[in-house]
């Protein structure tokens, strides 16, 4: 025996299965963009922001490498030992 909700999804999912999708065709004006061959310009917000993809970029790659070395160098307990030796030993 189905329950009130069970039939109203029942009917739901049956008008889904039914229903199509619309039809969008953008071919023609992207073509049309590719056939002139330039790009549009880039606006000012739009040079500002790839400005700052580019040199957080730049940034990212020696800080990166930086934690890497360092991150080994600090953590690996032979380094630790001869540090605190050669601090003795002097």
């Amino acid at each position: 025996m189905m329950s009130d909700f069970e039939k109203k999804f029942k009917n739901l999912t049956h008008l889904a299965s039914q229903e199509q999708p619309p039809e969008i065709n953008v071919a023609g004006s992207v073509l049309a963009v590719l056939a002139t061959g330039r790009a549009t310009p880039v606006s000012v917000s739009e040079r500002f922001w790839m400005w700052l993809a580019a040199a957080s970029s730049a940034l990212a790659v020696p800080a990166a490498a930086l934690a890497f070395f360092t991150y080994g160098s600090w953590n690996d307990p032979l380094v630790r030992i001869f540090t605190e030796i050669s601090w003795v030993v002097q």
